[in-house]
């Protein structure tokens, strides 16, 4: 359930940042950043715990299975969340 709620979390902060840029900004955007990111982070550890956990089970052939498309999930995490709260960050302070 991590793996899924974590990355929404972290494209959903900076999403309602944008949305509500026009009626109501909101105060402290950059605080709706950094709990973006921290989302994303802990999708990224959660992703190499389960490594971990398959490292010490000797499960060397599941790591080698998913290896590149955990690698690929963590890149476009990392991308497009930083991507929306640069926008977000943009359009918040971008008025002034």
């Amino acid at each position: 359930m991590v793996p899924v709620l974590m990355p929404l979390l972290a494209f959903g902060l900076p999403a309602l940042v944008i949305m509500r840029n026009e009626k109501r900004p909101v105060r402290r955007p950059w605080l709706f950043s950094l709990g973006s990111f921290a989302a994303a982070l802990a999708a990224l550890c959660q992703e190499l715990w389960v490594f971990c956990r398959r490292a010490g089970n000797g499960d060397v052939s599941g790591i080698l299975d998913t290896a590149g498309a955990v690698l690929v999930i963590g890149i476009g995490i990392s991308l497009v969340c930083l991507a929306l709260n640069l926008i977000a960050l943009a359009l918040s302070y971008g008025k002034d």
